[in-house]
């Protein structure tokens, strides 16, 4: 049987007094042995994750010297801000609530990770930082910015500042990360592109509708 790594997409607050949603639960029907890429574990179980929008840690790729062919230096910084611990600290206790509603009683058994003794916000942050992974969607390495940017690689029109004839078209250029998956506005950026390099011009604008719950409550 074949099925997708994740069939429930949850957008979640980790505080109700943020503005824009933070965290993104994703809902799996399997259990994976860990540190083994899609290997089932040899009990039945499910799996909840939670992964943190808009993260405050910033880290960097350098290049490691003139050779452009040597190894680029790349830190994650991964964690570094209070914020991003807490956020990640309250989607594990979102997930450990959704986990306890009483629909899934007839298929909830023992709590595997991070376990049910692990409680405290210093359990919690290590274990975070023991079992924390990426989610594939870096940005911002040839990130977009004014001409006096100094960390600024390309212009509004995704020209390489101070090189002609070259352009960067990627997930790269965003100055920062969008709040989901970064597929879609990659895909924009791109059809975007095209259109620069045709020389059409840019579409008019859409008033694009608001969804809560559900239904359309602004356009």
């Amino acid at each position: 049987m074949t099925l997708n790594p994740t069939l429930i997409y949850v957008f979640w607050k980790s505080d109700e007094s943020i503005e824009n949603y933070d965290l993104q639960l994703t809902f799996t029907p399997a259990s994976y042995k860990e540190g083994v890429q899609s290997t089932l574990d040899d009990f039945p179980g499910m799996t909840i994750a939670s992964w943190q929008q808009r993260p405050d840690s910033i880290g960097y790729v350098r290049a490691r010297s003139a050779d452009p062919f040597d190894d680029p230096t790349i830190l994650g910084n991964y964690l570094a801000a209070d914020e991003d611990r807490r956020a990640l600290r309250e989607g594990v206790r979102m997930a450990r609530e959704v986990v306890a509603q009483a629909a899934l009683d007839p298929y909830r058994d023992a709590e595997y990770a991070p376990g049910a003794d692990v409680r405290t916000d210093a359990d919690l942050d290590a274990w975070i930082r023991a079992r924390s992974e990426t989610i594939y969607h870096p940005v911002g390495t040839c990130r977009m910015g004014a001409a006096g940017d100094a960390m600024a690689v390309v212009d509004d029109q995704l020209r390489v500042q101070g090189v002609a004839g070259l352009r960067v078209i990627d997930a790269s250029v965003m100055p920062t990360l969008v709040g989901g998956n970064t597929n879609a506005p990659t895909i924009m950026i791109a059809e975007r592109a095209a259109d620069l390099l045709l020389g059409k011009a840019m579409l008019p604008a859409m008033d694009a509708p608001v969804f809560e719950d559900g239904r359309a409550v602004a356009a």
